[in-house]
This record gives structure tokens, sequence and C-alpha cells, in this order.
């Protein structure tokens, strides 16, 4: 039987600019998020995804929800709530398909969300999946590491995205210490190299400190060149498929539902997590599905719409 995929933190929509070279630039609304990407990605591949979090009772958080259900997430603890609004984000591509966001979510429903709206025992023996955007606030920071200590108490793998976003988090405010500390507080961290050293520089002892610190696996994606695998007492790179850049918001995303559902379908619950990793060929070839999942993404718009359905990969 697959493992529950659990993915907490931000739904919100993306407002897309639309490619035009000419007159003024329109916005197309899509439904996004990080954790809600990878919670949809996995559902599409055929995995068991749930998502845990807090929209507005608004036409964004209808659509938010009612479009996850449609692609078969368990949206049974997504919260809407009438105190906030749902959160916003503007995102404008470049010639090669890089993005730039102007974030609109200050005091929006997701930051509201509180660990007591979760059920205990929802979170064990699962795959618990968040990233760094909701610990840019001292309020949901605090309730995001205790559902990633509740996670890993109850038997759940708990994978970290840095999915870091420099301009979410308040003027002045120190991003390192709450994403060093929530790295540290999981089985297994993606962070892509442009995050690594803009939070951290170009340290070469930081792999060693994660990894002595407890964490499990390190993965750090660097686009189109080599991807790393970092664990105790070994590592390996991999090469990720070439492909046609077209749209790179929801790249790192799908790369982590791709993993989390191998993850999922292998029955890989904490207790087997570590020796899972040292088996190189099983990790290689769930590293090599995940960059597939990825390279199919960025060659096409939007983000739930862009991710991956299983038959695409063989499934």
């Amino acid at each position: 039987m697959s493992v529950k995929v659990i993915a907490f933190g931000e739904a919100l929509i993306d407002m897309l600019a639309k490619p035009s070279h000419a007159g003024p630039t329109t916005f197309v609304a899509h439904p996004g998020g990080a954790p809600a990407n990878v919670a949809v990605g996995v559902a599409k591949l055929g995995g068991n995804a749930c998502f845990l979090g807090q929209v507005g009772q608004d036409m964004f958080g209808d659509t938010l929800v009612e479009t996850m259900q449609n692609f078969g997430v368990d949206t049974s603890q997504f919260v809407q709530t009438s105190a906030a609004m749902t959160a916003l984000a503007f995102v404008s591509l470049d010639d090669e398909g890089e993005r730039s966001f102007a974030f609109y979510r200050d005091g929006s429903a997701d930051l509201l969300y509180r660990a007591e709206q979760c059920p205990e025992s929802f979170l064990h023996e699962s795959l618990f999946h968040s990233c760094s955007n909701t610990l840019t606030e001292p309020g949901i920071r605090k309730e995001h590491l205790e559902l990633m200590a509740r996670a890993r108490a109850g038997g759940a793998v708990v994978s970290f995205d840095v999915n870091y976003r420099h301009n979410l988090w308040p003027e002045g405010a120190d991003a390192k210490t709450p994403i060093w500390e929530a790295m540290l507080a999981s089985d297994l961290v993606k962070i892509s190299r442009e995050e690594l050293e803009a939070l951290y520089g170009k340290d070469p002892s930081l792999v060693t400190k994660l990894l002595e610190g407890g964490l499990t696996l390190l993965l750090i994606t660097d686009g189109g060149e080599p991807l790393e695998a970092h664990w105790s007492g070994g590592s390996m790179q991999l090469v990720p498929p070439a492909a046609k850049v077209l749209d790179s918001t929801a790249a790192g995303d799908s790369f982590v539902s791709g993993l989390l559902y191998q993850l999922s379908v292998q029955s890989i619950d904490q207790p087997a997590f570590a020796g899972w990793v040292r088996d190189e060929s099983r990790l290689r070839a769930a590293l090599e599905f995940a960059s597939r999942c990825g390279a199919l993404t960025v060659s096409r718009y939007g983000a739930f719409q862009a991710l991956p359905v299983g038959a695409e990969l063989g499934l």
C-alpha cells in the first residue's frame, strides 16, 4: 500500500504574465503555490496525495479547493476561512522562461493556519512535505516547525524544499536561521545551488554540517547542470535530461513530486528511508524519474496544468 504524501503550506493563485510583444501585459490566473504544486504533481502521477493548509473564503480559494479536488488530491484538511484573503503571486517570465515574482501575501489566509487545526494522527506514517514560504513570519514559523516535529515523531519521512523567495521575507529579516532549523528538522532536503549560495555562501563544510546534524539526504539542484545527492557515507551526481524551457515556475515542485511519488509507491517510511538512500541503484532510479518530471514541466506554461501525468512517464 502506498504511503500518503501530505503537502503543507501555501496554496495561492499565480497570475502568470501572458507573453506579448505589443500592448499592455495581461495576466492569466493559474492555481499554484509550491506545496500545492507538489500535492497535485503526486496525484497526477497516480499517487496518494493530501493537502494541508488554508485559503480564504473567496473566489480564488474556491478555485484552489475545487481544482485540487478535480486532480485527485485529498482536500479533507484544506481549510477555508473568512478571516483573510487567498494569496496572489504575479509571475513574469524572461525570454529563457526564468521567473520573477511579486507577492500579495501580507496577512493572507495561509499565514493564519495553526497546528491545532490538524488532527493529531493525520501526520503519522506519511511523507510530510513543506517549504520555506511558511517560515517567513514568526506566527506561521512556529506552527510550521511544530507540524514538522509532530510528523517526524509520528514516523513520517519529513521532506523540505528550501524554495527561497527573498521578497517574501520582511526587509532585514533573518532567513538563514529558520531555514537552517527546518533543514535540520527534516529527513530529505532539496535546495538549489543558487539558494544555497545566496543564503550560506560557498562554504564547503555546509553539506557535512547538515548530514552530521541528522539530515539523511541532501539534494542540490542546479538547473540544467548536474544534480548532487549527498548522504552519510556517500554522494552521486546525475545529469538532468535536456529540455526546452518555456516556464520554470513549477520545475522544482515537479521534481519533488516525482521523488515523493517514488517513495510513496515503494512504501518507504521513516525506518526504511536511510536504507533506501544507501541503495544507490534505487536512489538513482528515483532521481532520474524525478528529473524527467521536471524536464516535462518546464516545457509548458503554468503550474498545475504543466505537471505531468503518469502516462507521460510510462506509468
